[in-house]
């Protein structure tokens, strides 16, 4: 990676408005001549026409707010690599603890849930990390759901299946679970408002805004999931950092217990863990 390309990469990021523009131009740079590495090497200061073209294209789309996930069309998460692109969450560091959590709560037997999957972050994590466990994972977007499922497929694991629906609805009704997980929406469409218009441009508003403060999806979840939790099971829910003690009560009153709301790396509220009484 010559310095002469990479500077040259890294001002036009800058220019640009891009604060972390070193790093992505090194990443976007990097994935360039990664993909070509089996080609004929160059000089080791020249990019071949057409990556300079490719360089050049990405760039461009990065500046005009494109998030750099969508134009390298993946992301690491956990323990695994996801393909993104439109249409689909992109998986936030936040949501990798969830995994942690999850993992922790996991009884090492019985039956997961996913529901809200996106990518297929957290299902095809806790696959990876239980190759023995039956996993169920749910979204209500197809186009979600047509990423999630390619992700499976790339990552070889056939421990996880994919429904579309509204949350628990499309799993079978007879289906119990010793741990439902979930990275719902949350944003309420006040908040939605005054999201960096890199999120608000690109990625779908279905999988960020919930009614009722935000908290209307998380309540539903808490509410049908009763039924479907063996007993001394966990559901595990991403929330907004604002919600912990409302969303609290609320899972009191839904008859849950071991309530607990659990902080992110930053110290906000991000997490509610709840269990099924015995």
């Amino acid at each position: 990676m010559t310095a002469s390309i990479l500077a040259e990469a890294i001002r036009t990021l800058q220019d640009g408005g891009i604060t972390n523009a070193r790093q992505e131009a090194r990443w976007l740079l990097k994935q360039i001549l990664d993909t070509d590495a089996g080609q004929p090497r160059r000089p080791a200061d020249s990019l071949s026409p057409e990556q300079e073209e490719l360089l050049r294209s990405r760039l461009s789309r990065r500046v005009a707010g494109e998030p750099l996930q969508y134009i390298m069309g993946n992301v690491d998460f956990h323990c695994v690599r996801l393909d993104v692109g439109p249409g689909v969450l992109i998986p936030r560091p936040e949501t990798e603890q969830l995994v942690e959590i999850a993992i922790s709560l996991y009884p090492g037997n019985g039956e997961i849930c996913d529901v809200c999957t996106g990518s297929g972050a957290i299902a095809l994590a806790l696959a990876t990390i239980f190759p023995q466990a039956k996993i169920t994972a749910t979204d209500i977007s197809a186009r979600a759901l047509a990423w999630a499922e390619q992700n499976a497929s790339r990552l070889q694991l056939t421990n996880v299946t994919f429904h579309q629906g509204d949350l628990l609805a499309p799993t079978p009704p007879t289906a119990r679970f010793a741990l439902i997980t979930a990275n719902p929406p949350y944003v309420a469409p006040d908040e939605y408002a005054h999201l960096e218009r890199t999120i608000k441009d690109h990625e779908p508003p279905e999988a960020l805004i919930a009614d009722d403060h935000g908290q209307a999806i998380i309540k539903r979840l808490a509410r049908d999931a009763r039924s479907r939790l063996t007993p001394g099971a966990w559901l595990v829910c991403e929330i907004g950092d604002t919600q912990g003690a409302p969303l609290k009560e609320h899972f009191r009153r839904q008859g849950y217990q071991n309530i607990d709301i659990k902080r992110d790396f930053a110290g906000r509220d991000r997490f509610i863990i709840a269990q099924q009484p015995v």
